[in-house]
C-alpha cells in the first residue's frame, strides 16, 4: 500500500518536473560523483526529483544531487540513497537493512536506545529533522549497546544531553547542528574525526572536552556556539578546517596544544570576547584573518617567529606577548 502511495506521489510530481529530468533511462545514463555527492547523468543533463533506477527509487535535489540518510515526502532514503520501507517497533521507526533508528515517535522526553530491534542490531541513530525527535531532551545509550557506529541528532532543538558511546570513531557532518538546547556532551576517546558543522549552532553548549584521540576537525564544527567560553585543542589534531570557532561570541580562552602545526583562515573570526590565546612553537602557519575581530585578545607565544606569523595574519603587534 505504501509503495502504491509513493508511486502516486511521484506520478503527480512528474507533471511539474523538468522535461530533461523525465527522459527515460538510455544508454548514456550513468552515476557520477564529486566532492559534494552523487548525481545521475542522463545524456547532457541530470535527474531531479524522484527517479526509478534499476528497480529502486531515488530522490535528486534541484541541483541534481542524490539525497540520502533523510526523509523526503514522508519516505526514508537510506545511506545509499534508495527508498527503504521502515519497520515500526514500539516507539521507533527502524531501517532493518542498515540497523538505523530513523525516528522516535513516543511522547517521553527521555529515551533509552536498545541494542536490538526485531532481532536486528542497532548500528546507527539518524534523526535528521526536528519532527523525528521533537519530544526528546535526553538520549541514553547503555554500555550493553555496543554496536552503535554513528549518531546524528540534527535540529533536535530540545535535546539537552547525550553520551556518545565508545563504539563511535567518527562524528559525522551536521551530527548535532541546530541542537540549540544541548548543554552537555561527552566525546569518548574512540573518536578520531569530527566532520564539518558537527556542533554548529549548539548555542547552549558552554564547555566541551576534545579528547587526545581526535586527529581531524572539519570546517565550521563549532560555528555559532555562542555560549562556549573556553576550549583546548589537543596536540593530536593534525588538520583543522576553516572557521572552526567562527562567531563563538562568548569564547574567552583558547589553548592550542603543542603539536598543532597550522591555524587556518578565519578559524576564530568574530570571537569578539576572546581575551587569552596560547600558541605553541609547533605552529608554523596561521591563515589570513584567523583572529579577525578578536581585538581584545592577548596572544601568548614563546618565539618571535610565532609572533610574526600572527602579525602577518592580521593581528596587531601590540596584542602579542612574547615570553620564554
Amino acid at each position: 500500500m505504501k509503495s502504491l502511495r509513493l508511486i502516486k506521489v511521484i506520478a503527480s510530481s512528474l507533471v511539474v518536473a523538468s522535461v530533461l529530468a523525465l527522459n527515460p533511462i538510455g544508454a548514456s545514463a550513468e552515476w557520477k560523483q564529486d566532492f559534494t555527492g552523487w548525481w545521475y547523468k542522463e545524456g547532457s543533463s541530470w535527474a531531479t526529483g524522484w527517479k526509478l533506477i534499476n528497480s529502486k527509487w531515488y530522490y535528486f535535489d534541484s541541483k541534481g544531487y542524490m539525497a540520502k540518510d533523510t526523509t523526503i515526502d514522508g519516505y526514508y532514503l537510506n545511506g545509499s540513497g534508495a527508498w527503504t520501507e521502515l519497520t515500526t517497533s514500539g516507539n521507533f521507526k527502524f531501517d532493518k537493512s542498515t540497523g538505523t533508528i530513523v525516528e522516535y515517535t513516543g511522547s517521553d522526553s527521555s529515551v533509552v536506545i536498545p541494542d536490538k530491534i526485531d532481532g536486528t542490531e542497532v548500528k546507527r541513530i539518524r534523526f535528521t529533522s526536528s519532527s523525528s525527535c521533537k519530544n526528546l531532551t535526553s538520549i541514553t545509550i547503555p554500555d550493553s549497546t555496543t554496536g552503535i557506529e554513528s549518531i546524528v541528532c540534527m535540529n533536535c532543538s530540545n535535546l539537552t544531553s547525550i553520551v556518545i558511546p565508545n563504539s563511535v570513531t567518527n562524528i559525522q557532518a551536521d551530527a548535532f547542528s541546530g541542537c540549540s538546547s544541548l548543554k552537555s556532551i561527552i566525546i569518548p576517546s574512540s573518536v578520531k574525526t569530527i566532520e564539518s558543522r558537527a556542533f554548529a549552532g549548539c548555542s547552549g553548549l558552554t564547555s566541551l572536552d576534545i579528547p587526545n584521540s581526535v586527529t581531524s576537525i572539519g570546517n565550521e564544527v563549532f560555528q555559532q556556539c555562542s555560549n562556549l567560553t573556553s576550549i583546548t585543542i589537543p596536540g593530536s589534531v593534525k588538520s583543522m578546517g576553516c572557521d572552526v570557532f567562527g562567531d563563538c561570541v562568548n569564547l574567552k580562552s583558547v589553548t592550542i596544544s603543542d603539536g598543532i602545526t597550522s591555524i587556518n583562515q578565519s578559524q576564530f573570526q568574530g570571537c569578539y570576547n576572546l581575551t587569552s590565546v596560547k600558541i605553541p612553537n609547533s605552529v608554523t602557519s596561521i591563515g589570513r584573518d584567523a583572529f579577525e575581530f578578536c581585538n581584545e585578545a592577548k596572544f601568548y607565544v614563546s618565539s618571535e617567529a610565532t609572533k610574526q606569523l600572527l602579525v602577518n595574519s592580521g593581528v596587531s603587534e601590540s596584542q602579542v606577548i612574547v615570553s620564554a
